[in-house]
């Protein structure tokens, strides 16, 4: 545990800062940025990045995921003011929120400091696997609903229940997991899982994100199959400040 005490000092410190992905549609094969999912990083003392699943390792570890995730989305909510009229992808782990009225109040009160529209807002529920009170997760989201934000389920293919959990949730966006989207050109399996997915989500009225995106071959493949939003390397890597404009067209 001992090894982990940094972790307290990184949160008390607010060593956290945001990276930026954008989230695109294609129009007539156009790439058009619609959002940005905004990604927290630690930082050491000497300015050197930490990565996510690093820290949330040795907040797990001493108990201090809740202040964590706390801190990460208050960072990524004040960072967030930058970004204009686009969407605003925000990660959440609801295994850390107890209480949302409670828990999410420091958020919607920065969110309303700094004048950013509620409906810009997607909450981005990661580590569905882990819930396993359905209904406090709906209590939750529900919570974020009310107060003018959408949600989107992220990861969705990894585990077998997360397809069956799309209905219950009803969430405004549904994730594909990179373990589908890379390859899925060539994998008849991961196009069943990633079909299968996009069949769902539309019958929901929800949006289909494909991300991990990296090459040409797979993006054509999942644009036909009529996803909506796509998210990638082979449009952008999360970068310290937010992208303008994609130049590039898909062809």
């Amino acid at each position: 545990m001992k090894d982990a005490l940094w972790i307290d000092e990184l949160i008390e410190d607010k060593r956290i800062c945001s990276y930026y992905q954008p989230i695109v549609s294609i129009d007539h094969e156009r790439v058009h940025i619609v959002g940005h999912e905004i990604l927290s990083r630690g930082l050491e003392e000497d300015g050197s990045i930490i990565p996510p699943f690093k820290m949330f390792e040795a907040a797990q570890i001493r108990n201090k995921t809740f202040a964590l995730d706390r801190a990460c989305r208050l960072e990524v909510v004040k960072n967030a003011s930058i970004i204009d009229r686009q969407l605003i992808f925000i990660n959440f782990i609801p295994t850390a929120i107890y209480n949302p009225e409670h828990c999410l109040a420091s958020t919607f009160t920065l969110i309303q400091e700094l004048n950013i529209k509620p409906e810009q807002i997607v909450v981005e529920v990661i580590e569905t696997e882990d819930v396993q009170d359905i209904e406090h997760l709906k209590n939750i989201l529900n919570y974020y609903r009310s107060h003018g934000f959408k949600y989107a389920l992220d990861d969705v293919g990894v585990g077998y229940n997360t397809l069956n959990r799309l209905l219950e949730v009803e969430p405004d966006i549904v994730k594909l997991a990179f373990e589908f989207t890379n390859g899925v050109s060539k994998n008849e399996k991961q196009k069943k899982v990633a079909q299968e997915m996009l069949t769902i989500t539309h019958r929901m009225g929800a949006k289909a994100l494909a991300e991990g995106v990296e090459t040409e071959e797979d993006l054509k493949c999942l644009i036909e199959m009529g996803y909506d939003l796509f998210q990638g390397y082979y449009f952008a890597k999360p970068h310290p400040e937010p992208l303008k404009e994609i130049h590039s067209i898909y062809v």
